[in-house]
């Protein structure tokens, strides 16, 4: 990466998130439980399908109503674990015998014996900083997202976990440079509508 382009997504990632911080408590809320009430969405919450969602921090899009609502209707949760070294994120169960603890960044991670490869989880939802509509991600900086799911670029027809980015609409750009390592969402969910690839129509 050039230092021009490290230059650009610093000060695009200081721009969004001011906007990010700015929505208020109420309009977070209500664009919580606007998500469990997408179509889209609840296609992909369906009994026994093991669904990955992150816990949120430093405003980002909140999930809670999201994860409650995919344990009432039986998916398999599970909660991202950022590792002390390396970038390669574990996927830990969330359910009524977990318990908490602070991890990396001190976000909150459940204890459980029962964790999730990268590969068999079916649909993860994905936090970001920007996007845009050819469904390039701005993330954090740090490269989990990118170094855990790294394997989905090596292929062509089976496409899987499904990967939909949850943002606020003040989130998406017009174009967001990218490498060729950065990653790629197959849809995004704003408060107010849900955008995916036209190349990757989700159907299932």
């Amino acid at each position: 990466m050039f230092p021009h382009q490290q230059l650009d997504k610093a000060s695009t990632r200081r721009n969004l998130r001011a906007a990010r911080a700015a929505i208020t408590p109420e309009q977070r809320l209500a664009a919580a439980w606007a998500v469990t009430r997408s179509p889209q969405i609840l296609r992909r919450l369906r009994h026994g399908q093991k669904i990955a969602i992150y816990v949120p921090v430093a405003g980002e899009f909140p999930t809670w109503p999201l994860i409650l609502h995919a344990m009432q209707r039986g998916c398999e949760v599970y909660l991202p674990r950022t590792p002390r070294f390396g970038r390669q994120l574990q996927f830990v169960r969330l359910d009524q015998q977990s318990r908490w603890q602070l991890g990396k960044f001190g976000i909150p991670v459940p204890c459980h014996p029962q964790t999730c490869d990268p590969k068999q989880l079916d649909t993860v939802f994905v936090p970001l900083v920007g996007f845009d509509l050819q469904m390039a991600r701005l993330g954090q900086g740090g490269g989990y997202y990118d170094t855990t799911f790294a394997f989905r670029r090596l292929r062509r027809l089976w496409q899987k976990p499904k990967l939909i980015g949850l943002a606020f609409s003040v989130q998406q750009l017009a174009n967001i440079p990218t490498e060729p390592w950065d990653l790629h969402l197959d849809a995004v969910q704003t408060e107010c509508k849900y955008l995916q690839a036209a190349v990757d129509q989700i159907t299932n």
